[in-house]
């Protein structure tokens, strides 16, 4: 819970448009759930390269992204 809190912070933070938000914060979680934080990642590039993220947001989106993830 406190990824999400952190990356709704960021969101609201770095002015990401509200019908986009949803949609970053649960692909993003979803991705690094599943798939892997390299997944998770390239989709928060993908969001800058579209325009919906600020070079500043989709970075402390992958700042958090790292502190949240689990070396096993």
């Amino acid at each position: 819970m406190d990824y999400k809190v952190d990356l709704r912070e960021i969101l609201d933070e770095e002015n990401v448009p509200e019908e986009h938000r949803a949609n970053v914060l649960g692909t993003t979680w979803a991705r690094g759930e599943r798939a892997g934080i390299k997944d998770a990642e390239d989709y928060v590039k993908g969001k800058f390269a579209e325009g919906v993220l600020s070079e500043a947001a989709a970075q402390r989106i992958n700042d958090v992204l790292k502190r949240y993830t689990t070396k096993r």
